[in-house]
């Protein structure tokens, strides 16, 4: 019964016979010398932990604030909205028949219209300057108020107002509380308009106060518009089934004559300017990453240098070159490997407890909420990691070279 072996058959030629070691064999020996020299190999291991772990923490300090500025900027909402504007209302009127027309288009779901004019809000004898928007059901829902009291305008409103905080505080109302069933007077002029009146000015009374805007806003129903014979929209908020059908729908509606926006193309301004952002963070963290590169570089070095005898022995006894190739490889992979994972697991760890302490700072000053300037997405440590291996054996190269063009008998006589 043949002897077993950690050596496997390769090939024959001319009768001889050409075996290489075992890929568990290689990676035994890879690992026996990564622990047998443990401070040599946890120096290497700690240079490359303080490199991907710069690395890593910038990253994710990018990604938090970009997270957090598309928060902001998007909110609860929708990347499936387009705004759709007239650029000379006396020539291309957003009316009801071109809602109509718009409304058929492939893609659209609903369309929700508002009216927009300069108006006076008077309250206790006193009057200030707002805007009055009025909305119908469809556009308040997609504009996603915050409502801080009371509540929004339902189908049924016809006297009703919501006020923002700029304009309760302009009237001297601090407390929300206090601001729901008052009522106030509001006049908002239609002389420039086709409208059938000349203004409109009528009392209402506030049903709920919502967090919009700097400036003194209200929004009452689009429907005293529509009474009053205002014949235009101001604008009107489209949702689209879906975020890939965006440029068509929005092509289509432009050659029509309109004017579009969309979250779309903040985003992609956002995207662009972070990307530059994140490549100057992973340049200031690869400064770190060389002076790790540089060290795996020596120590495989040495590590070729001293087992110079061991390698001529094997390759004596049958080892192929590229075994020796590999050995190499597998050591620069583990090197790597650890390094990478701990470093990445230390960047985790650092951005959570600064995360924690920037947000426990900021309850005990009244802000509410939880958020993340450190961010490490699983795309983000699976590419680190991949990428820190895939240094490590481009490193490896010329160690990795000059292991397997070693001549066993040099190395012996030598040794």
């Amino acid at each position: 019964m043949p002897k077993k072996t950690h050596l496997t058959k390769n090939n024959s030629f001319f009768g001889r016979r050409y075996y290489s070691i075992k890929t568990s064999v290689l990676l035994y020996i890879a690992f026996k010398n990564f622990v047998d020299k443990k401070l040599r190999s946890s120096l290497t291991v700690l240079a490359v932990v303080i490199g991907v772990c710069a690395i890593s923490f910038l990253l994710s300090f990018g990604l938090g604030i970009q997270n957090l500025v598309t928060e902001q900027v998007v909110g609860d909402k929708s990347l499936k909205a387009i705004d759709v504007t007239s650029p000379n209302s006396k020539i291309i009127k957003l009316d009801q028949a071109a809602v109509n027309n718009i409304i058929i288009f492939p893609h659209v779901e609903k369309i929700g219209i508002q009216y927009s004019f300069p108006g006076i809000m008077t309250f206790n004898g006193g009057e200030i300057d707002v805007v009055a928007y009025g909305l119908n059901q469809q556009y308040q829902n997609l504009s996603a108020l915050n409502i801080l009291k009371g509540r929004l305008l339902n189908a049924t409103d016809e006297k009703s107002v919501v006020l923002n905080m700029s304009a309760l505080k302009s009237i001297g109302i601090e407390d929300p509380n206090k601001a729901i069933n008052q009522e106030l007077k509001i006049t908002i002029p239609l002389d420039r308009t086709e409208s059938k009146v000349k203004q409109i000015s009528d009392n209402f009374k506030i049903v709920g106060v919502v967090e919009s805007g700097a400036g003194s806003e209200l929004f009452i129903p689009s429907t005293i518009f529509d009474v009053a014979g205002v014949p235009n929209y101001s604008n009107a908020k489209i949702v689209i089934d879906d975020i890939s059908n965006v440029s068509i729908v929005r092509t289509q509606i432009e050659s029509s004559g309109f004017q579009t926006t969309s979250l779309t193309d903040t985003m992609t301004e956002i995207n662009n300017i972070f990307k530059f952002f994140n490549l100057i963070l992973i340049g200031f963290g690869s400064i770190g990453m060389v002076v790790a590169i540089l060290g795996m570089f020596n120590t495989l070095t040495i590590s070729l240098l001293e087992r110079t005898k061991e390698i001529g022995l094997m390759m004596a006894l049958g080892a192929r070159r590229i075994d020796m190739h590999k050995l190499f490889i597998f050591e620069a992979a583990m090197i790597s490997f650890v390094g990478a994972v701990v470093g990445v697991t230390v960047a985790i760890v650092l951005g959570k407890i600064v995360n924690l302490y920037l947000n426990i700072g900021a309850a005990s000053r009244g802000v509410s909420g939880y958020f993340n300037i450190f961010v490490m997405p699983i795309w983000a440590i699976a590419l680190i990691i991949l990428s820190t291996i895939l240094v490590g054996i481009i490193v490896v190269y010329f160690p990795a070279r000059r292991a397997e063009r070693i001549n066993p008998i040099d190395a012996l006589r030598r040794e």
